[in-house]
């Protein structure tokens, strides 16, 4: 890992710095076991957790309660395919893929419509897990607030826009795109 990313709010450096302290046992990649909810139970409300065997596969195995607030339903337990349009699908993978094949976090930002009535500028920040007891990859994702941009008249959640976001290398390098 060459140099601390700037980052837009202090809850995704204290994120980073957390994940950052978690030993690894063999590579750049802490394992599951390691993660203690409790350390970061300021931060829990606002992440998800997604668990992946490989990308078609990828399951939500947590999700904050100030997030599923914002989503307007818990997506625990459901696939991540299932609730993406056709048309985002490429995107999906696009974003996925390097997280946990490279592997890298990311750091992105992105405004959304939240089911609360509010449309928020956020960042979203992912960093990956290992699961060596099941062979499975996590990737923990927290999205933080930078600002709450204006009100809509809708009930439902939406991605308005994901702005150019930015590869972390956390030691095995990062994707050329």
């Amino acid at each position: 890992m060459d140099a601390i990313p700037h980052f837009g709010t202090d809850e995704s450096l204290q994120f980073f710095d957390y994940w950052r302290a978690l030993p690894r046992d063999d590579g750049v990649v802490p394992d599951r076991r390691h993660f203690d909810p409790l350390a970061i139970r300021r931060l829990m409300p606002m992440m998800v957790m997604v668990e992946y065997a490989d990308l078609e596969s990828a399951t939500f195995r947590f999700a904050g309660t100030k997030l599923t607030e914002v989503l307007g339903f818990d997506p625990t337990k459901k696939k991540y395919l299932d609730l993406l349009e056709q048309d985002a699908m490429g995107s999906f993978f696009a974003a996925s893929e390097p997280l946990i094949t490279v592997p890298c976090g990311g750091r992105f930002p992105i405004t959304i419509q939240a089911a609360t009535g509010y449309t928020l500028k956020c960042e979203a920040l992912d960093l990956p897990l290992f699961n060596g007891k099941t062979g499975t990859w996590i990737v923990m994702a927290l999205m933080s607030v930078r600002e709450v941009s204006g009100l809509h008249g809708g009930d439902d959640f939406r991605i308005l826009e994901i702005g150019k976001g930015e590869w972390i290398d956390i030691g095995a390098g990062v994707p050329k795109t």
